[in-house]
């Protein structure tokens, strides 16, 4: 809604004030000081779209961000930092990688740090033996909850 602003021509009174009010002809409108009709201003800022209403009533305030915050914004944190944290991983992880001439890690999460491990071969070797059992354990506890039912 439109902000309009009004000024009290009452010599003892003088008072400058704004209001919301919806659109149309507000020419006048009664002074909160002394209660006489006040003329509206034209000049400069006789007009304005108020946006927020207030800080304990959710309003717009015309800033996207603000209105609609992502939920990195609500909890203060800032996604550019988060995609910086990304890549230094993904620079850290290329590098195991390269020392180890293979793209399998092993993970090791410790205090407060991550550090990645390139994978022996002897590991890697028996992670592809141990995989089909898995998947097998996997499908029969999968199975065995459907069954239940």
């Amino acid at each position: 809604m439109p902000k309009y602003v009004f000024e009290c021509q009452n010599e003892q009174c003088n008072c400058r004030f704004d209001r919301v009010l919806k659109m149309g002809d507000h020419p006048t409108h009664t002074c909160p000081s002394c209660g006489e009709a006040a003329p509206r201003c034209l000049e400069g800022e006789g007009f304005a779209f108020d946006f927020k209403v207030g800080e304990a009533q959710q309003g717009n305030s015309g800033v996207h961000k603000e209105d609609y915050p992502t939920a990195d914004h609500a909890v203060g944190r800032s996604a550019n930092s988060r995609w910086a944290s990304y890549q230094i991983r993904k620079n850290v992880k290329e590098e195991a990688r390269k020392g180890g001439e293979t793209h399998a890690l092993i993970r090791h999460d410790g205090d407060g740090f991550v550090e990645y491990e390139a994978m022996s071969k002897e590991k890697r070797e028996a992670r592809k033996q141990a995989a089909p059992k898995v998947l097998k354990a996997l499908q029969a506890a999968k199975e065995g909850r459907a069954g239940g039912r």
